[in-house]
């Protein structure tokens, strides 16, 4: 396929463009009106039987569904002309292979440059395994990677109707923002000796804070309630429950406020909590008491005053380069190749062909950051992927004075970005769950203070001047 507009042409050469990070940036003044608003909804429901993802432990395709699944997408148009989508996906995650032909895609028929589509993951573990994102981890058999390339397609199709439908939708709104709070949440890093395992940890942080966003139109009507909540979607754990296709607690919440709005689409935006479980975990009846909650949360703000959101947006976005510690060397990898941890295995050999290609090994993670400034009101800040929770409480404290909402899982999921103290602690978000990912690690630790220290220069360069 030829490609011949100009615009498409300099898209080309942004993605190819390798430097430390891509910068872009619409700093035009905060005077002016509040952006046009347009909402679309798509339903992503798999065909049974299919993988679920986000445990290696699964052993069988699901064959049950408990809820349809669904993507949704929030389009955002200044007068000025700019655009911005959010996107909202009952899903685990999603990796930059995956959205590699997406993103192509809505280049092409949208005219969206990078950083202007943010996919969020809903991070449930009860949707389908994906092409390219994590689809080793359960070792699926042929038949079952057929039907996972099967609905990757069907996916990757809908993101790309959801975003245009959304475009075509914009409409004059008015934006209110409240905040609420559910105390499901739950730490899991449990300390024993100098190990660090899963559990319930009641004095570890967590972010029970849950941010929302109401639109409503011209008319007054609620057209669409965003809320947001710093937790993992690992509810569902154990018995037949385990095996079915479910959108976990935040879709029982997003039920929940539909039929208290009617007519409203309700998105659920995931915050930055990959150290965080629900608890109690279990069956789907503790999923569906954590919607209520979360509901009840959301419901208690929209039902009481809430203050405006004014003025257009701004943009920034950049992929900040995290270092890793120096990749092992042939002896180790060789010998990694050899393990019965086929997850191990596999990453040894990506490392192996690499070196025998004469290529460079990673020594750092590429990570797309965004903030996206509404006025003086509001101030989304979006990171890649699984974002542990002291980025949200340090962001919070940081720039509380730009009203901050942080968001996780957003864009891509290259691996867990741990903070500075987990990395000095170790356990699964720092170390072993890079071998799902591919990477020999951990990072280095100053990856929390480079990325904090670009959130902030980021976010300077969108206020007034």
């Amino acid at each position: 396929m030829k490609h011949t507009s100009i615009f498409f042409r300099k898209w080309r050469l942004w993605g190819a463009w390798s430097g430390a990070a891509l910068v872009l940036t619409m700093g035009y003044a905060t005077a002016g009106p509040t952006p046009e608003i347009g909402i679309a909804v798509r339903d992503i429901t798999p065909e049974l039987p299919i993988r679920l993802a986000g445990y290696a432990s699964r052993n069988r395709a699901a064959d049950k569904l408990d809820q349809r699944l669904l993507v949704q997408a929030l389009a955002l148009t200044n007068a000025t002309g700019e655009r911005f989508v959010l996107v909202a996906l009952d899903n685990c995650e999603v990796s930059q292979a995956f959205m590699q032909p997406v993103l192509q895609t809505m280049a092409e028929k949208f005219r969206l440059g990078r950083g202007e589509v943010a996919v969020v993951s809903s991070h449930t573990h009860s949707a389908p395994v994906l092409e390219q994102t994590l689809a080793d981890m359960t070792q699926p058999p042929p038949a079952d990677r057929e039907q996972i390339a099967k609905y990757s397609r069907f996916l990757q199709g809908r993101i790309v109707e959801v975003v245009g439908a959304a475009l075509a939708d914009c409409q004059p709104a008015t934006l209110e923002r409240g905040m609420g709070r559910a105390t499901f949440a739950m730490n899991r890093r449990v300390y024993q000796g100098e190990k660090v395992v899963f559990g319930d940890n009641p004095d570890g942080p967590v972010d029970w804070e849950v941010p929302v966003l109401r639109v409503k139109g011209t008319n007054g009507a609620v057209r669409a309630v965003l809320f947001g909540y710093a937790c993992h979607g690992t509810t569902v754990r154990s018995g037949d429950d385990w095996y079915v296709v479910s959108g976990e607690y935040m879709a029982y919440a997003r039920q929940h406020l539909e039929a208290h709005q009617p007519g409203a689409v309700a998105m659920y935006l995931t915050g930055m909590g990959a150290d965080s479980d629900p608890a109690p975990r279990g069956h789907l009846l503790e999923a569906k008491r954590h919607g209520l909650e979360l509901a009840g949360a959301v419901i208690g703000v929209l039902d009481r005053p809430m203050q405006q959101v004014r003025g257009p947006f701004k943009l920034a976005y950049e992929e900040v380069e995290l270092p890793l510690v120096a990749p092992p060397g042939r002896e180790q990898l060789e010998k990694d190749g050899q393990s019965q941890d086929v997850a191990v295995k596999l990453r040894a050999q990506a490392y192996l062909k690499l070196l025998e290609a004469g290529q460079k090994l990673p020594d750092s993670v590429k990570l797309p950051v965004a903030v996206l400034r509404l006025g003086d009101d509001l101030t989304f800040v979006l990171m890649a992927g699984e974002v542990v929770v002291d980025y949200s409480r340090r962001i919070k404290r940081l720039l509380a004075e730009d009203h901050p909402w942080p968001i996780g899982y957003a864009y891509e999921v290259p691996c867990y970005i741990p903070s500075a103290r987990l990395i000095k602690e170790g356990g699964y978000e720092t170390e072993s769950s890079l071998i799902y990912y591919g990477y020999y690690g951990p990072f280095r630790g100053e990856i929390e203070a480079k990325l904090l220290n670009r959130i902030e220069s980021m976010v300077a360069g969108l206020r007034p001047r």
